[in-house]
């Protein structure tokens, strides 16, 4: 790991500063062995240049599973093999389906960004290409197997696959990542969403690390809706039931805007796209309403009182075309009145 990472990286669980513990003497660009720790003394182990952000306890019972599922039974030759059928099932091609998929990150040469889920690094460099010399990607899985395979991919075919920009690695749930917020240009994860445990709760996580206007791009398996039920949608849900998972659209932030989900790859995997906004969308609920009902948004909403009858409702109605007002001006000052004049008793 790079020691200057240390102004980068932080806690993240309690999002605070770390300290490196190391053996090696002196001051150095990078360090193998040792831990990061915060102050109040939570240790996460640094192993051959590559930081886990995991705390003992911190996994769901989920979490271990699949992190064990990676690291015991997914080889790099039977990843690589899944994926390879996979595209070949579909007729589709891998090269061109990944770029078009990356197309949506809307990278520029320089941009910071992190792939969450980097499996065997099958989209890493095609990202990593994309960012230039002034460039920084960040190379995250839950399995650390996973994480230096995709290391080694790179890092000896560095110069053969065209890259140049500043690649760091690191082991970690996709719930806590160890980053500042508003810290990256974009984030991009593809293949392991179903399997979240906190789909929500990680989306939030995505969002917050980026800057207002980034974006974030998510996508896993999931039969389109009107195949569902098809014959088509049934064998490929028979063959692997992750298909039957919906595309994550009542899970993303209230911060989302310019939403966009499309199917790719044989229109069996979904692919959310979203810039990161701040808060609900702008809305003037005080903009007043034109016609006979008046009011506003916001005394729709707020304003509500009981009932009347629709005979009433009717009369009102007449009343205040009548006086060539609104029914809300005619209602609100006809009860501000009369709540004033109880009021007075």
């Amino acid at each position: 790991m790079k020691t200057a990472l240390l102004d980068t990286y932080i806690c993240p669980i309690n999002k605070t500063t770390l300290t490196l513990r190391s053996d090696s003497n002196g001051k150095q660009d990078e360090v193998k062995e040792g831990a990061l720790v915060t102050a109040s003394n939570v240790s996460y182990v640094l192993k051959d240049g590559i930081p886990h952000f995991i705390a003992p306890g911190q996994l769901t019972g989920g979490e271990i599973e699949t992190k064990q599922q990676y690291e015991e039974y997914y080889t790099e030759e039977f990843y690589d093999n899944i994926m390879a059928w996979l595209f070949e099932s579909f007729y589709e091609d891998e090269e061109k389906v990944r770029e078009s998929m990356l197309d949506v990150l809307d990278l520029k040469p320089g941009s910071r960004v992190l792939e969450v889920g980097s499996g065997t690094g099958c989209d890493s460099f095609r990202i990593a290409r994309r960012l230039g010399k002034n460039g920084e990607l960040f190379l995250q899985d839950l399995s650390g197997a996973m994480v230096s395979i995709t290391r080694n991919r790179l890092q000896s075919n560095y110069e053969k696959l065209g890259l140049s920009c500043k690649l760091n690695y690191f082991v970690s749930s996709a719930r806590h990542l160890p980053f500042p917020d508003n810290y990256f240009d974009a984030v991009f994860h593809f293949g392991g969403f179903n399997n979240f445990e906190d789909p929500k709760g990680s989306l939030a996580e995505f969002t917050r690390i980026v800057k207002e206007g980034g974006k974030v791009v998510v996508g896993d398996e999931s039969v389109p809706p009107w195949l569902e039920g098809t014959q088509f949608g049934e064998i490929v849900c028979n063959n692997n039931p992750l298909f039957r998972y919906k595309a994550p659209l009542e899970h993303l932030p209230e911060g989302a805007r310019e939403v966009a989900v499309r199917w790719v790859l044989g229109n069996c995997f979904y692919l959310i796209d979203f810039k990161k906004g701040i808060g609900a969308p702008p809305l003037n609920i005080d903009l007043p309403h034109k016609g006979r009902r008046g009011g506003t948004m916001r005394t729709r909403y707020f304003g509500n009182l009981e009932g009347v009858t629709l005979e009433t409702k009717k009369l009102a109605q007449q009343a205040a075309d009548k006086k060539g007002v609104s029914l809300h001006e005619w209602l609100d000052g006809l009860v501000r009145d009369a709540a004033g004049k109880d009021l007075a008793k």
